[in-house]
């Protein structure tokens, strides 16, 4: 890579499954990055009135989502991490119009 960490789908998804099966104990950089990059989106697109996930949802259950969207969509395992966690997010929490 040209410098770029590798924030591919198929680095992350291995990743941010351990935190949706509930399986980390203690958390590494990759685990607080996938965190970071789950929640950054979110906030990104919370703001501009995209992404409005209930305040009730913790980490775990946002992992969940974004791990089952992820293994939906194998042909996309090259693309970049955040771009999967979009659409994941969008489809199950759009904002209401």
């Amino acid at each position: 890579m040209d410098g770029m960490s590798d924030l591919t789908a198929a680095r992350f998804n291995l990743v941010c499954s351990a935190i949706a099966d509930g399986k980390v104990k203690e958390q590494n950089f990759d685990h607080g990055l996938c965190i970071g990059i789950i929640l950054g989106v979110e906030d990104n697109a919370h703001y501009d009135k995209i992404i409005c996930v209930p305040q009730s949802i913790d980490i775990q259950e946002r992992a969940q989502v974004v791990k089952n969207y992820i293994a939906s969509q194998p042909n996309r395992m090259n693309e970049a991490f955040a771009s999967l966690v979009f659409d994941a997010l969008v489809q199950q929490w759009p904002c209401s119009a």
